[in-house]
């Protein structure tokens, strides 16, 4: 039986902005088992970085969080602000996206080290070390350099492997990394998904957030698929790119290059008007009346789970 190490039981996250409620993700209900990696899926608004900064306490003061996360059992939700920060510095680790991830005045070495010389007591001379060898493991050809240069002197394949030594800097159960591949060039994306492989045999755990469906199909064991904050679907990564059963995961597989580029029908629903019963109805293929008016429990299918009236109300 496969352990568990991070619980979401009937999360919900809701926005009050300019005298409106936005829901941005509903009734999450899923787990993340030690040893794999999980991707998490949909397009832009479906709920994937909220989700993300809900499970790390980033959430805009705006938000309102009910529900729960849990962590071998605790409650991340509940426990104070200096816990849940040992927690995550200790536990936890983020391969963050993009420049805006790094201070441009502060030495590469000294962000890629913060964590493991605040939780786990690595003074500042061995910080550094550690950051260069990190860079050099990764494939950096002037390391020190590196380390000891600034953002501004970063190209974009030295800057994905600053990001992802900061994930891997220290010891961790869980990396969550944030849109690995977004904007990249294919030369970019291959050396990504290679870093990320490395990061793999270093922990026990990832979560993924991305709507790079290639790249997830490399990487990860299972696919959670998000659609306007509801999980639509939940199996296997082979299930998902061979046989995926909701109509969604379907379409999304059809809008690949490789698939025919088959856009999806329809418009993606405003975020502060969805429609009534399932989400998808208005761009689903197979909607009928019953679609319109229930919203469908997300159900055990095998060895998945999935939220559609083809598989039962």
């Amino acid at each position: 039986m496969n352990e568990v190490l991070l619980k979401y039981h009937n999360l919900n996250v809701t926005f009050e902005m300019y005298g409106l409620r936005i829901r941005a993700l509903r009734e999450i209900n899923f787990e993340v088992n030690r040893g794999e990696v999980l991707g998490i899926v949909g397009e832009s608004g479906s709920g994937k970085s909220v989700l993300l900064q809900a499970t790390l306490r980033l959430l805009p003061k705006n938000a309102k969080v009910d529900g729960d996360i849990y962590y071998k059992g605790l409650n991340l939700l509940s426990i104070d602000e200096r816990k849940f920060r040992n927690i995550l510095g200790k536990n936890f680790s983020l391969i963050p996206q993009g420049f805006a991830s790094l201070n441009p005045c502060i030495s590469n070495w000294i962000q890629i080290s913060e964590r493991p010389m605040e939780h786990f007591g690595i003074l500042k001379n061995n910080g550094q070390k550690l950051a260069i060898d990190l860079l050099d493991k990764l494939g950096i050809n002037n390391p020190i350099k590196v380390a000891k240069g600034y953002r501004s002197q970063l190209s974009g394949g030295m800057l994905q492997r600053v990001l992802v030594a900061m994930g891997i800097s220290a010891p961790s159960e869980i990396i969550f990394v944030d849109e690995p591949t977004k904007g990249l060039d294919g030369k970019t994306k291959k050396l990504v998904t290679n870093l990320l492989k490395i990061s793999k045999e270093m922990t026990k755990s990832m979560v993924i957030v991305s709507h790079d469906l290639s790249f997830l199909r490399e990487i990860a064991d299972r696919i959670c698929v998000l659609y306007w904050g509801d999980v639509l679907e939940l199996c296997s990564s082979k299930v998902f790119f061979e046989s995926p059963r909701h109509p969604y995961s379907q379409a999304l597989l059809n809008s690949l290059p490789s698939r025919g580029l088959i856009p999806i029908q329809g418009e993606p629903p405003s975020i502060n008007s969805l429609p009534a019963g399932c989400n998808f109805h208005p761009r689903c293929p197979h909607s009928n009346s019953k679609c319109k008016q229930l919203r469908p429990k997300l159900i055990p299918v095998d060895d998945g789970m999935v939220r559609c009236l083809l598989y039962g109300e």
